[in-house]
């Protein structure tokens, strides 16, 4: 989406470009702390890749839990990096290596005028490859991050979006989820990207983002991220048009009737899942040369054999401290925005009941 014009969040401004350079210098300085990411999409984007890497059982045939759609991508923007860094002069290729803070262990020994050292610097270089691919996913994520700090300070209010700016910029969850190539953190992108579209009224674009998450990540549960998505989305086109200029499209027909609005965003929804899932089967049938659907398999998996509780099953008190973690005060004040939220409107009721009256 095009980020605002006036908001200092927006692409090209001075703030959003320091928070690009922050978010993709320290892109890997984390460790990666899943042992998912490394097996589950780093190794099968390997094998994509190269030709080589360990499976793990989610990519076996009789199980199918994972998609390839979700490696597809990568895979792709690995290969544009390959062939850019073939293309650049090996000058600008060492600064690379200094700039993604990186010790080449393959050319330390080598003369920098040998021919194998001059091979090993261009894109047979995978710990290089690795690095700029972590960096290009904290771009993506920051960019996501941008649109949905723009979108809350052009809509909701300046001041929430720099106090929302600077619980991101400092939460630890941020730092490690970033560049991690897991669902979880396409998730937060896809989240973003959708929320900020549907504060600009373009409903229609956010449900596909959120179409993209549920089908093409690998991970349905996230669906439930999305359920206030496709509600509000109805509300507005049953009852609410045009009731607001912000969350009402410039486009929007004029004089249809609410269930021809409502009919409208149900047909789409329904074309959009069926393009996006027919892309995703056609992907997966290439790959494990028979029709599968990952989506359905992980649901069932986890839902109904009980594969959910294979590594254990970790108590209530363990998600308040991963919160809180990565989260630090931000968390608990999430926790009570909801009830505080609550008591403003219960306190705020009385005088709007009296101007009504008067």
């Amino acid at each position: 989406m095009a980020l605002s014009i006036t908001s200092p969040y927006r692409w090209g401004s001075a703030v959003s470009i320091i928070y690009v350079a922050i978010r993709v210098s320290t892109a890997n300085l984390s460790p990666i702390t899943d042992c998912d990411e490394v097996f589950n999409y780093w190794e099968p984007l390997h094998y994509i890749l190269y030709g080589t890497g360990m499976q793990t059982w989610e990519y076996a045939p009789q199980y199918a839990l994972r998609t390839y759609a979700y490696l597809v991508p990568m895979a792709a923007t690995a290969k544009f990096f390959q062939v850019l860094l073939d293309l650049l002069p090996q000058t600008l290729v060492k600064q690379l290596y200094a700039i993604l803070s990186l010790q080449n262990t393959h050319t330390s020994s080598l003369s920098p005028s040998s021919d194998v050292y001059t091979l090993l610097l261009g894109s047979s270089d995978k710990p290089l490859l690795f690095a700029i691919l972590r960096s290009f996913l904290a771009f993506i994520s920051c960019y996501s991050e941008l649109s949905f700090l723009s979108s809350i300070y052009d809509i909701i209010s300046p001041t929430l979006a720099h106090w929302t700016a600077l619980c991101n910029a400092t939460a630890a969850g941020n730092f490690h989820a970033s560049q991690a190539y897991l669902p979880s953190s396409t998730v937060m992108i896809l989240w973003r990207l959708s929320a900020a579209n549907q504060l600009r009224g373009k409903d229609t674009i956010s449900i596909f983002w959120g179409l993209v998450a549920v089908l093409a990540v690998g991970w349905p549960f996230c669906a439930v991220l999305f359920i206030s998505t496709g509600f509000w989305a109805l509300w507005k086109a049953g009852f609410s048009t045009p009731f607001d200029k912000h969350t009402t499209s410039s486009n929007e027909p004029k004089g249809q009737s609410w269930i021809a609005q409502v009919v409208r965003v149900v047909i789409r929804t329904i074309f959009y899942t069926i393009a996006i899932q027919s892309t995703i089967m056609a992907v997966d049938f290439y790959h494990y040369g028979k029709i599968v659907s990952p989506v359905w398999n992980i649901f069932a998996y986890n839902a109904q054999s009980g594969g959910d509780e294979l590594y254990g099953v970790e108590p209530l008190s363990y998600y308040i401290k991963n919160l809180t973690l990565n989260f630090n005060l931000v968390a608990m004040l999430a926790i009570l925005a909801l009830p505080l939220i609550m008591l403003r409107i219960l306190a705020e009721r009385p005088v709007t009941l009296a101007k009504e009256t008067a």
